[in-house]
C-alpha cells in the first residue's frame, strides 16, 4: 500500500526550468535535483516552448528567466497565470532592478531571484513560492524598495513632484522630453534597457544616456526613487506591499 501511495503522490515538488541558455538550465537543474524535496521534470528554451510543455507535463513550480528571445518572461507570467492560476512562478533573472522585480510580482510571480544570488536563495524562493509566500533575493531587497518607505531623500523628492490632486502623468513630466517620458514609462512597466531600446528604435547606450539625464532632472539617484516618482505620477500601478 505504501509503495502504491508513493507512485500516486510524488514526494518531490516538480519544477520546469525556462531559460534560453542550455548551460544555465543544466547548472540549475543539477543544483535543484540535489534537493530531496525538489526535482526538475522539464526544460524549455523560450516562452512558447514552456507554454506547450505545461500542457503535457504536470508541475508544481515554473522557474523562468525574463529576458528571452521572442516573448518575454513577463508576458509568459501573464499567460500562465490566466491558465494555471495556482502554479508557483519563480523568476530567475540577471536583472537586480527593484522596478523589474516589482513588475514580475505584480504580474503574478511569487518569487524573484537574481542569477548573481547564491543558489540557496533560489531554493528558498522556490520553497516559499510553493508555500504561496513571496520571496525576493537579498541583492534586490538591499536597495531599500521592499517593505520600506525608502531613503529620506526619496520621500523628499516624491513630495516635490506629487500633487494632492494626482494630475495625469502627461502634465507632470518635470521637464522631461517626450522620449524620456517614454523611457520612464517602459522601464517602470518592467522592460529592460535592451527591450526599451528595441521598442523605441534606439540603441541601448542611448537609453542609458537618457536614463542618466532623467535622474538629473528629477533629482533621483536610484531605481527605487525613480520608480516611486513614476508611480506617483501615474506611470503604471505600484504593486501592493512596496514602500508601505
Amino acid at each position: 500500500m505504501f509503495r502504491l501511495w508513493r507512485s500516486i503522490m510524488p514526494l518531490e515538488s516538480r519544477i520546469i526550468l525556462v531559460d534560453d541558455h542550455a548551460a544555465v538550465r543544466a547548472g540549475y537543474k543539477r543544483f535543484i535535483d540535489s534537493e530531496t524535496d525538489l526535482i526538475v521534470v522539464g526544460e524549455a528554451g523560450n516562452a512558447d516552448q514552456a507554454f506547450v510543455l505545461l500542457k503535457t507535463q504536470a508541475c508544481d513550480a515554473l522557474v523562468l528567466d525574463i529576458s528571452m528571445p521572442g516573448q518575454s518572461g513577463l508576458e509568459l507570467i501573464k499567460r500562465v497565470r490566466l491558465k494555471w492560476p495556482k502554479l508557483a512562478l519563480v523568476v530567475l533573472s540577471m536583472h537586480d532592478s527593484p522596478v523589474v522585480a516589482s513588475k514580475a510580482l505584480e504580474q503574478g510571480a511569487r518569487a524573484y531571484v537574481t542569477k548573481s544570488s547564491e543558489p540557496e536563495e533560489l531554493i528558498q524562493g522556490i520553497r516559499m513560492a510553493l508555500g504561496e509566500q513571496t520571496f525576493v533575493s537579498g541583492d534586490v531587497q538591499s536597495q531599500g524598495m521592499f517593505n520600506s518607505t525608502g531613503p529620506q531623500h526619496a520621500q523628499e523628492n516624491l513630495q516635490q513632484h506629487t500633487h494632492a490632486t494626482q494630475e495625469p502623468a502627461t502634465t507632470l513630466t518635470c521637464g522631461l522630453t517626450p522620449r524620456e517620458v517614454d523611457v520612464v514609462r517602459l522601464l517602470v512597466e518592467g522592460h529592460t534597457i535592451e527591450q526599451v531600446a528595441v521598442s523605441l528604435g534606439i540603441s541601448g547606450k542611448t537609453v542609458s544616456n537618457n536614463l542618466s539625464h532623467i535622474r538629473q532632472k528629477l533629482g533621483v539617484q536610484t531605481d527605487f526613487e525613480l520608480a516611486f516618482w513614476a508611480w506617483s505620477q501615474g506611470f503604471g500601478r505600484k504593486p501592493p506591499g512596496f514602500g508601505e
